[in-house]
C-alpha cells in the first residue's frame, strides 16, 4: 500500500460529515484502531444515516464494489470508486463512501431590509359614476330670521291697495292716499323713524307690469308712524303712478 494519507468521510442526514484519516501503509493495529474510532463516532450519530458505501482511496487501480446499504434497506448498487481495506473486529472488508441524499433545508433566514419605493404609476382612468345614494334625513329647523316685518302690497285701484295675507307679517294695514303713494302701518314696537326697510318690484300682482319702487324715508305724504312707499312707471319719472305691486321688508 502507498504511504499517502487516506480520508474517510461519513455523512448523516441530520449531522455534519464525519471525517477521519488513515495513513495508507499503516500496520494492522493502526487500521483496527482507526476503524474502531470510526465505529464509535457512528454509534453516537445514529440519526438516519445516508447510504454508507464506499469512497476510500486504496491503490492506483479503480475497482467496482457493491455499496454497503446501511440506510433503510435500499438495494445495493455498483459504483466505481478507489477502495481501501478496513479491518474491524478481526474482519477485513473493502468499502467506499458514496455521496448521500441532499440534507434537509435549513431554517429561514431573517427578512432583509425594505427596498426603495418605486416610481409613482400613471393616473388610472375615471371610474363609472356611482348610484345615487338614499335621501338624507331632514335637518333641524333653523333659527328664526331677523326680519321684524314684511308684506306684499297689491294695488286694486288708483286709490285702494290690499295686503296679501299669506305673505304679510307685522304690517297691520296699507292705504293709497294718492295714485302710486302707499302708507303702511307697522305693528307695535316698530318705529319708521328708527327702523329701516327695503322694497322691491313684484310682477304677479301688478296690473301695469313691473314698475320702479322707492322708499320715501321722510314720509312726507303719510302719518309719521307709517312707512311710505312710492311707485313710478319708469326710471327718472318724478310723478308716482298706480298699478305696480311691491314687497317690503322691515329689519
Amino acid at each position: 500500500m502507498r504511504s499517502d494519507a487516506i480520508r474517510i468521510n461519513v455523512r448523516f442526514r441530520t449531522t455534519a460529515p464525519l471525517s477521519m484519516q488513515i495513513r495508507a501503509g499503516s500496520d494492522a493495529q493502526a487500521l483496527r484502531n482507526g476503524a474502531k474510532r470510526l465505529e464509535s463516532k457512528m454509534k453516537l450519530l445514529r440519526r438516519t444515516p445516508l447510504t454508507l458505501a464506499a469512497a476510500i482511496v486504496a491503490g492506483a487501480t479503480t475497482i467496482t464494489v457493491p455499496a454497503l446499504a446501511l440506510s433503510e434497506g435500499k438495494a445495493a448498487r455498483h459504483r466505481h470508486c478507489r477502495a481501501v481495506i478496513v479491518i474491524s473486529h478481526h474482519h477485513r472488508f473493502r468499502a467506499c463512501l458514496l455521496r448521500g441524499p441532499r440534507g434537509f433545508p435549513g431554517p429561514r433566514g431573517p427578512a432583509g431590509p425594505r427596498g426603495l419605493t418605486g416610481p409613482r404609476g400613471p393616473r388610472g382612468l375615471t371610474g363609472p359614476r356611482g348610484l345615487t345614494g338614499p335621501r338624507g334625513l331632514t335637518g333641524p329647523q333653523g333659527p328664526a330670521g331677523t326680519a321684524r316685518a314684511f308684506a306684499v302690497v297689491q294695488p286694486t285701484s288708483p286709490t285702494v291697495a290690499t295686503l296679501i295675507a299669506g305673505q304679510t307679517s307685522n304690517v297691520t294695514s296699507v292705504s293709497e292716499p294718492a295714485p302710486g303713494v302707499y302708507c303702511l302701518a307697522p305693528a307695535a314696537g316698530i318705529n319708521p323713524a328708527a327702523d329701516t326697510a327695503t322694497v322691491s318690484p313684484e310682477v304677479g300682482y301688478s296690473t301695469a307690469g313691473p314698475g320702479v319702487i322707492a322708499l320715501n324715508a321722510k314720509r312726507s305724504d303719510c302719518p309719521t308712524a307709517d312707512f311710505e312707499v312710492e311707485t313710478f312707471s319708469a326710471l327718472g319719472s318724478s310723478t308716482p303712478a298706480s298699478g305696480f305691486a311691491f314687497s317690503i321688508l322691515i329689519a
